[in-house]
């Protein structure tokens, strides 16, 4: 009498492992030897390795979106599923299948392989801030992860504000300090994204005039390189602004190009998307992937999105302006004018009432997520459980 485990690695592939939840794979995998090689396979090899998931913060959980576009006029959903309810971040970056999670409390951080379920605790050298800036990213061989972190600090000396550079090196376990002499900034409610291994944030070229004032110009991106340790050149994004009166955005599409959504304060009806054509340490070219006139408007704590080439739109995670009270809303956007909006949920008001862009919860998503192998060679602890 034949078994489950009698049947074809094809039929198993296509018809049954496809169905398995991503976050589940892990007791698949651990069945059987061949259970295990086909697992692998798909993910690097298969349709799952074509697959896009959409990793989102909402109400400072972790979950799994699945957006649901009809192809009629029909309105598009959003259903989510969540994955980590027992911890509360407030923000989340991807690279290479890594989740980067901070702490709400700012104490830790937490990085994920969702696929293999393993975590790893990361501890500050120094106290972790709310407006520290992240980014994960590991060498060419893609064997050595590390945790790039930009803080605001106070020169002992001038006791003006500058910028403080860290590393983490997964091997080690250890933080090291960066010398680096900035002559630009990186505005902290900008999230950097990883692609290629390597981290990119929009950044503000400072030119000084006049002696000590300086003149900030918008419209620049810079990459850091996490095999040499060290940031690139300021690169132009497909547009500038001599007051810094631009929205800024960045995203990633597939493993190859970064993508950019913006929005200028002066029109602020018009939203605009490119993404590269080349990319590289010292180049870069941008084509455009859609403009849009509309109603909403974008604010600095979100404005995340990602792009799905196939359908040929994006879709904009926004807080939605109402009489009382904020919405956590998806705008799908598209060419020839496509336009449709899906209210997730009522914004939590977290009673911030320093900024009032900070008073509500934003919802965050990480692009092309996709799932790998990466060992984070250390023991799963109890606090993830497998929900999916």
């Amino acid at each position: 009498m034949k078994t489950i485990f009698d049947l074809p690695g094809e039929l198993l592939e296509d018809e049954i492992f496809s169905r398995v939840p991503m976050t589940s794979l892990r007791s698949v995998r651990s069945t059987c030897r061949k259970w295990n090689s086909l697992c692998k396979n798909r993910i690097l090899f298969g349709k799952a390795a074509a697959a896009k998931k959409q990793f989102m913060m909402m109400d400072s959980r972790i979950c799994l979106m699945n957006l649901d576009l009809p192809k009629d006029d029909g309105d598009p959903s959003i259903k989510q599923v969540s994955l980590l309810d027992q911890i509360e971040i407030s923000k989340v970056f991807q690279c290479n299948g890594l989740l980067l999670c901070v702490l709400k409390d700012c104490s830790r951080l937490l990085v994920w392989n969702p696929y293999l379920a393993q975590t790893r605790w990361i501890e500050p050298r120094i106290s972790f801030q709310s407006s520290d800036r992240f980014a994960v990213g590991h060498h060419d061989n893609n064997l050595n992860h590390k945790i790039l972190r930009i803080s605001d600090e106070i020169h002992p000396v001038t006791s003006k504000h500058v910028l403080g550079f860290e590393l983490y090196d997964f091997s080690s376990g250890s933080w090291k300090v960066l010398d680096v002499t900035p002559h630009w900034e990186i505005w902290s409610h900008l999230r950097g994204v990883s692609l290629k291994g390597n981290a990119y944030f929009p950044a503000q070229k400072k030119i000084i005039e006049a002696g000590t004032k300086i003149r900030r110009v918008a419209g620049f991106f810079l990459s850091f390189d996490f095999t040499t340790e060290s940031f690139g050149p300021l690169l132009p994004l497909p547009f500038q602004s001599q007051h810094g009166g631009v929205f800024t955005s960045l995203s990633c599409v597939r493993e190859d190009q970064l993508a950019v959504l913006y929005q200028h304060w002066e029109a602020q009806e018009t939203v605009e998307i490119s993404v590269t054509d080349k990319i590289g340490p010292n180049v870069v070219s941008w084509t455009k992937f859609l403009k849009l006139v509309t109603s909403f408007c974008l604010h600095p704590y979100s404005g995340s999105f990602f792009i799905d080439e196939e359908k040929k739109i994006a879709v904009v995670f926004v807080l939605e302006r109402a009489k009382a009270c904020r919405y956590q809303t998806a705008h799908v956007i598209g060419q020839d004018g496509y336009f449709k909006s899906v209210r997730i949920r009522e914004a939590p008001d977290l009673g911030n009432t320093f900024h009032h862009h900070e008073r509500y919860c934003a919802p965050l998503v990480c692009s092309s997520y996709r799932p790998c192998l990466v060992q984070l060679q250390i023991k799963q602890p109890t606090v993830l459980m497998e929900r999916m």
